[in-house]
């Protein structure tokens, strides 16, 4: 049979396959990974979260795909219609892995001990993912027991004190124990673990540190294979109400050759990460810093060799179809002119079906964002375009930021092509 392609962890997102898989022609994550996912609220972390989930099943094969998966609420606040977005129930309210019944952790032991039985059940040549959503949302043991004490001695009328310890016992049981006893079987069972963390002030920062960080201690940045920062840039207004928001990613720690880059996409309530539309705002920018489309978004020259309708270009289109006696004559007259400008001749050009089917070919047929949208989604062929051309915007940028120096020891080796994959027989 054919030699298969390795599956990774997908985004749900061209972009964001490009920003976590840091290196030439590697998309998605890794399996046997942990990534994290932090930001401040109504950044659309339980977004990524669920697109990570159901894109790489539907990646994998869908029905077919030998991915198992616990998405673990703790905060209960993954209230997204999942069947209805991506097809399948990401969260049902009870859900079995092998001999398990799973339902949402209240603690950090909980978490950790449905996390072992996963991995302890998993057969072999199967894929995992665990998502907890979020870190925050879990309590420990002694915190729970703490609750227990002062809810005694209030119905006592006793004294209650809160002794505050700040959730040092949960940091300690994810530096001590959690993480350092999941991130070899992780990687052994192919299940990458996606943490969902929200950002808390960071009183100690000072005035150079950042204003902002996750909680839970420092063994979490040290285990990531990355740390993915969401943040709002802007709402989607539609009619007055908010329908979705406009976010920048940002890779804090990627264990890639190229870390902290950051994209911007876009997202919808009732439909998910919108690759196509965050696809055509990078490749011809449609968005501007604070991520508000731009104007140019109202007229996109779709071919890849349109030319610019400058006053040059156009003449020299007139004169190559024989057309610029006719167009002059036309304006003088219209307009009492003979002397054309950009605008006359664009107007003239598109007037005529015949002219326009020619002009269309030389400079490229206009469209506007929606338009290109709707077109992408009716044509396979033509989002699967847009995916390369993204691609290759994105490693022509890279391309123009690598040093390209020489190798300080030896020689480095000639780059060469991917190799397709092979057909084998039982017998080789």
């Amino acid at each position: 049979g054919v030699i298969a392609e390795e599956p990774r962890v997908r985004m749900g997102s061209d972009l964001l396959d490009l920003l976590v898989g840091g290196d030439k022609g590697v998309y998605g994550l890794p399996f046997g990974v942990i990534i994290q996912i932090w930001g401040d609220s109504s950044a659309g972390k339980t977004f990524i979260k669920n697109e990570m989930i159901a894109s790489t099943y539907w990646q994998m094969g869908g029905p077919k795909a030998n991915l198992v998966w616990e998405s673990d609420d703790s905060e209960s606040g993954d209230t997204f219609k999942t069947q209805y977005l991506y097809g399948i129930d990401i969260h049902p309210e009870t859900r079995k892995i092998g001999p398990y019944e799973f339902y949402d952790s209240s603690t950090v032991e909980e978490m950790d001990g449905k996390l072992t039985n996963m991995l302890n059940w998993m057969p072999a040549g199967t894929y995992g993912i665990y998502a907890v959503d979020s870190l925050d949302g879990l309590a420990d043991k002694e915190i729970i027991a703490k609750e227990a004490a002062r809810a005694k001695k209030q119905a006592k009328g006793e004294e209650v004190k809160d002794e505050g310890d700040f959730g040092a016992h949960i940091a300690k049981f994810l530096s001590q124990d959690f993480f350092r006893t999941k991130h070899k079987p992780l990687e052994k069972k192919k299940t990458t673990l996606i943490i969902v963390s929200q950002t808390r002030s960071n009183i100690g920062g000072g005035n150079y540190g950042p204003k902002r960080k996750t909680s839970n201690g420092d063994a979490m940045e040290f285990y990531c294979h990355t740390r993915l920062k969401v943040s709002r840039l802007a709402w989607i207004m539609r009619e007055g109400t908010k329908v979705g928001v406009v976010v920048k990613a940002t890779t804090t720690k990627a264990k890639t050759p190229r870390p902290y880059r950051e994209v911007v996409y876009t997202a919808y309530f009732d439909y998910g990460i919108d690759n196509i539309g965050s696809n055509l705002d990078y490749l011809f920018d449609l968005r501007g810093d604070d991520g508000a489309l731009k104007k140019s978004a109202d007229s996109i020259a779709w071919s890849a060799n349109a030319k610019k309708k400058t006053m040059a270009n156009l003449k020299d289109w007139l004169d190559k179809n024989g057309w610029t006696a006719e167009c002059k004559a036309d304006r003088k007259a219209a307009e009492g002119s003979n002397s054309l400008t950009v605008d006359w001749v664009i107007g003239w050009a598109t007037e005529d079906p015949e002219r326009k089917a020619n002009f269309d070919e030389e400079f490229g047929e206009e469209y506007s964002r929606d338009e290109l949208i709707k077109l992408c989604e009716d044509n396979p062929e033509m989002a699967e375009e847009l995916t390369r051309r993204v691609r290759e915007k994105w490693e022509a940028h890279e391309d123009a930021v690598a040093s390209k120096r020489p190798s300080k020891y030896g020689t480095r080796p000639v780059e060469q092509p991917a190799e397709e994959p092979v057909e084998t027989t039982e017998a080789e």
